[in-house]
């Protein structure tokens, strides 16, 4: 970075300090751990890579507003559409894009505050498979699966936000996007990450969302939905995806730009490189949203596995994910001072079974210790090609022993108990002492993990953290109601107009 950067990045690093002491929401957030994979000298080292990869190699732009704007700020264009970025062009992006990110509910109250080292989990989109919770049976996703999902995780504690989980193969694919949307939006009042086909079901998308909060300028302030937006590793910025950028950021609408190159395939099959590429295809569109407009808000990230060349399958559970992952949120928090997308509780898996558990506690707790902010992916199975309600279910126990562990252990008069010490003095007992009955209920209890006595547990039928799973997401899905009242009869009518008159358009 450069010297004239200095004082905004000292500005930033204090408002991020007094960000960490901000109130927030229902439940502890972690605080930073101390953990560092890279030291400094490094991420400078990858982000001077990142540069040069933009300054030699270049990217390819194909959407003409965005390479306007490119050239305007003195990039060179070549070919058509091959964009070698200065340093300078860069730099200035990085210098107007937020530190960070409030997200609300579908009700206008803050939720989630996309800054520091506050780690928040939802779901994941789009898989085409969904694990039936009667038959167990891998099957095509439907509709219903959306709705079930949302309000399977509107129901959980742990989880903050809701993305669609399922991609419906039984609704037309050209308005799947809206329709997906609205299935979660009536199933949750938790914020909302969205995926849009193209232009102009992002369009319908917003106007939804603004007919929900009460205008663009309402929508603007109290945003309860982010765009996720991706890049075409290597290096390309496709039409489709720049006009939604640019969608985006001229109604001042939060979304993630991450990539996900394959490392081997789509991306050098070296950490290092992989991590070096993807930072420089999120560092060009970093550039093209704050040349769009300054101060878009913006997510960072990227998410790489290497491809099991023994299987030619894109990995989610190997630990070269989760590295790359640690990596771009070190950057992010380190350097850049950028709110992060992150990956958690996946598998590669093709059954809620001990590998599933393993690689997903195993990714909640490296996410948490990363201090990404947006973790998405809770739930996934089978490489990212499946979603499991159970799964979801058993993450959002991890994902609370996990923020428990994360908490630390509070060190005050009441913790240190030396009076119910002394009071109880050598070899008498605690259980009944009034300091037992004040702070017992703050330990962490499970609700699937069973603590049992073997008689105990015969009696109850011998169950399986997976059975219970299965029961809490089948009972959710059959009787949880969002906390907030439903939506309104007139505002349900009209986003229903709305997508009616996109499936008319298109037909």
């Amino acid at each position: 970075m450069n010297r004239r950067q200095d004082v905004p990045m000292q500005r930033r690093r204090q408002m991020l300090k007094q960000s960490e002491r901000a109130v927030d929401g229902d439940h502890v957030q972690a605080q930073p751990t101390g953990y560092r994979m890279f030291t400094d000298a490094q991420l400078d080292e990858i982000h001077l890579a990142s540069l040069e990869i933009l300054r030699r190699t270049g990217v390819r732009v194909y959407e003409a507003q965005a390479l306007a704007l490119l050239q305007d700020a003195g990039c060179v264009v070549t070919d058509e559409s091959l964009v070698r970025f200065p340093a300078a062009v860069v730099e200035d992006a990085l210098l107007h894009a937020p530190s960070r990110i409030v997200l609300c509910d579908r009700a206008g109250r803050q939720r989630m505050y996309l800054e520091g080292h506050r780690t928040y989990y939802g779901t994941g989109s789009d898989l085409p498979n969904t694990l039936d919770l009667e038959t167990g049976e891998r099957r095509p996703s439907l509709l219903s699966d959306v709705q079930d999902l949302a309000r399977l995780a509107d129901s959980l504690p742990n989880l903050d936000f809701v993305m669609s989980m399922a991609l419906p193969s039984d609704v037309p694919v050209e308005t799947s996007d809206r329709r997906s949307f609205l299935a979660m939006i009536e199933n949750t009042t938790k914020p909302v990450v969205f995926t849009a086909w193209d232009e102009a079901g992002l369009a319908d998308i917003i106007a939804m969302a603004e007919t929900i909060a009460g205008g663009a300028d309402e929508l603007a302030l109290k945003p309860f939905l982010l765009a996720y937006l991706e890049p075409s590793s290597p290096l390309r910025h496709s039409e489709a995806v720049l006009r939604k950028m640019l969608m985006m950021a001229d109604h001042r609408l939060p979304f993630v730009y991450a990539p996900g190159p394959v490392e081997g395939a789509s991306a050098p099959v070296t950490s290092a490189g992989s991590l070096a590429m993807a930072n420089a295809e999120v560092l060009s569109g970093l550039a093209i949203a704050q040349l769009r407009s300054r101060g878009t808000p913006f997510v960072w990230g990227s998410g790489s596995g290497p491809l099991d060349m023994r299987t030619m399958v894109a990995t989610y559970g190997s630990p070269e994910f989760m590295l790359h992952c640690m990596g771009m949120s070190e950057l992010a928090h380190h350097h850049y001072h950028l709110p992060v997308w992150g990956f958690s509780g996946c598998s590669d898996s093709k059954l809620p079974d001990i590998q599933a558990g393993i690689e997903s506690a195993l990714w909640i707790l490296w996410t948490a210790l990363s201090g990404a902010n947006l973790v998405h992916d809770i739930g996934y199975i089978e490489s990212g090609l499946t979603a499991a309600a159970k799964m979801v279910v058993i993450n959002d126990e991890i994902i609370g022993l996990v923020r428990r562990l994360t908490g630390g252990i509070d060190i005050s008069p009441e913790t240190l108990a030396l009076e119910v010490i002394h009071e109880v003095g050598p070899g008498g007992d605690y259980l009944s002492t009034a300091h037992t009955a004040r702070n017992f209920r703050k330990a962490w209890y499970p609700h699937l993990f069973d603590r049992r006595s073997h008689p105990a547990w015969l009696e109850a039928g011998r169950p399986t953290a997976i059975k219970s799973a299965r029961e809490r997401a089948r009972q959710a899905i059959a009787t949880h109601v969002p906390a907030s009242a439903p939506l309104p009869p007139a505002t349900l009518e009209a986003l229903r107009a709305i997508l009616a008159e996109a499936e008319a358009r298109i037909a």
